[in-house]
This record gives C-alpha cells, structure tokens and sequence, in this order.
C-alpha cells in the first residue's frame, strides 16, 4: 500500500525540513514553539509503523496489518490533537502558508488514518498469518 510508504517519507521528509530550518518553527501564539517541538517522537512512532507495514505488505505478511493499523490510529490521534490545539489557541484562523500547510497535514491524517485502519482491516482476510 503506497499511502504507507507515502507516510513514513512525508513525515520523514517533513521533520527534516524543520531540523534544518527550511521550514522553520516561529511562535505564532503563546507557547505554539514548545508545543510543536514536542512531536518529533510522536511522528517517528507513526513513521516507522508506516515503514513496516509496507515492508510487511511488500512480503505478504500479517504484520502489515498490526503496523498499519497503528500507524493509523497515530495520525488519528495527531490530527485530532493538531486540529482541537488550532481552535482553542485560535491559530487555525491564522492563516499564514505555515498554518495552511498544517491544515493540510491536519487533513491528511484524519483522512489517511481512518482509510489505512479500514482498508487493512479488510486485508486481513487476504494476507496469510505468519507461520
């Protein structure tokens, strides 16, 4: 499943982008710098799900499913946590390309994360179990 490799490479890609500065972190609201800096863990737990789900995939094997599905619930939980922090601190109404390119991410994982969870879940039947 491409989408798995797709979110393992954009969130890789997109974590190097801000290490490096190319797009860097300003405090747009109060505190907006700490609370973005606390996620590189977070995306490096949804990446490395997506990795192996499709290396798992790649070889037919169950454990696609289990990687894919946390995988997906991970960009649930940080769409939904990214999208709720932009209402209450108001930033989402912000609109900069910064915050536009966030809602984009924001969209992404609530639409990706539930399409992996469902579409994996349905696989199952068709990917063998490991001996």
């Amino acid at each position: 499943m491409a989408l798995n490799l797709c979110t393992g490479v954009g969130i890789t890609l997109y974590r190097l982008l801000v290490f490096t500065a190319v797009f860097p972190v300003e405090e747009i609201v109060p505190g907006y710098k700490n609370w973005f800096m606390s996620f590189p863990v977070a995306d490096l737990w949804i990446a490395v799900c997506a990795f192996l789900s499709f290396k798992y995939l790649k070889s037919n094997d169950d454990k696609a499913i289990l990687f894919g599905l946390l995988a997906g619930s991970g960009l649930i939980f940080l769409g939904l946590y990214a999208f709720l922090y932009g209402i209450n601190s108001g930033l989402l109404f912000i609109l900069t390309i910064d915050e536009i390119i966030e809602i984009g991410i924001k969209v992404y994982c609530l639409t990706v994360g539930p399409y992996l969870i469902v579409n994996l879940w349905k696989a199952r039947q068709t990917i063998p179990a490991a001996p």
